[in-house]
């Protein structure tokens, strides 16, 4: 380690710098049987020198479109870095009880909707009821709690979907289509809506069930990336098995979980986005980043609000913290 300070230390004389080199040099070129006596004398091993690696397999198949679904939009426009070693390297952490009580709503709003299961709160929780000490909770009282927050949100989408005007075409409906961007790049758009719904004018309206403790502002919800891309996506023929010829007639998030709801989900849409509008302008402007970023396999760290809840701080390369960073 002394060694390694004296040649990194530009405050060195030139000659001290050259001698702690070559003793390096030598212990570097030490072995023990097959294997180096002091591999961290090498200086390849060492934090910050190592030139940028790339897989041989790419990222993405440089012969076909960048798929981009909205999840990988909304992530690479946090931080590149971290949506890389979540979903590219595998260190996703495990899923939170919210995510898990978001799936059991979504799975019974999807068979609700099918009429599969008869639409009424008492029928619906005998569902949840059979799977409810299968998860896990951290106390007995937000067990409790959150049986009635399910109960509740439950209820608001009973209320929405009876009460909703417009025609159900699919649920859970998977979508995939290709958009040419304005540098010529081709992406596909993929994703997954909870509803799409076909309203007085034959125009196709995409419905997101929320199932969290809040939601966004009504002003941010004209620019909401998801929705933008839900769009985008029917525009280009996305739902076109379904709806042909149709176009988007705007989409809307459906806020079933939040804890001061009352018994009313809270709907907040998006009007229809012009494709020549700023609205559109500015989502393709996001989706070509994204696209020139798997291209190029360059995932940037970027700080912000996020970091406080990152798991890879300590090796993120803007805002890592400890031993080995100060090396």
């Amino acid at each position: 380690g002394e060694l390694r300070r004296t040649l990194a230390d530009p405050e060195t004389s030139e000659p001290l710098r050259q001698a702690a080199a070559r003793r390096l040099a030598r212990l570097a070129a030490e072995t023990t049987g097959a294997r180096p006596l002091v591999p961290s004398a090498d200086p390849s091993t060492w934090w910050g020198t190592r030139a940028a690696t790339r897989s041989v397999q790419p990222v993405r198949d440089p012969d076909q479109p960048v798929p981009v679904s909205a999840s990988v939009l909304e992530s690479m426009m946090v931080c590149p870095t971290q949506w890389f070693l979540e979903r590219e390297a595998g260190g996703i952490s495990r899923a939170h009880q919210s995510a898990n009580l978001g799936e059991l709503l979504h799975a019974l709003a999807q068979r609700v909707a099918t009429g599969e299961v008869e639409p009424a709160v008492d029928v619906l929780m005998e569902h949840v009821d059979a799977v409810w000490d299968r998860l896990e909770f951290r106390t007995p009282w937000s067990k409790a709690r959150e049986h009635e927050r399910v109960r509740a949100a439950l209820g608001r989408f009973l209320q929405w979907h009876n009460d909703n005007p417009r025609r159900l075409i699919g649920t859970e409906a998977r979508f995939s289509t290709v958009v040419r961007l304005d540098d010529g790049e081709q992406v596909t758009l993929t994703g997954y809506a909870d509803r799409l719904e076909l309203d007085a004018d034959g125009n196709v309206v995409v419905v997101d069930l929320k199932t969290g403790r809040t939601k966004p502002s009504n002003k941010s919800v004209e620019s909401h990336v998801q929705l933008g891309l839900y769009q985008l996506a029917v525009d280009h023929g996305a739902v076109a098995e379904v709806a042909p010829e149709a176009r988007a007639g705007g989409a809307e998030l459906v806020q079933l979980g939040l804890t001061d709801g009352g018994e009313t989900a809270a709907v907040q849409p998006q009007p229809v986005q012009a494709d020549d509008g700023p609205g559109r302008a500015a989502l393709r402007e996001h989706i070509a980043r994204a696209a020139g970023l798997l291209r190029a396999e360059s995932f940037p760290a970027v700080a912000g609000q996020h970091c406080r809840d990152c798991g890879f701080v300590p090796i993120c390369p803007i805002r890592s913290a400890g031993a080995v960073a100060d090396q």
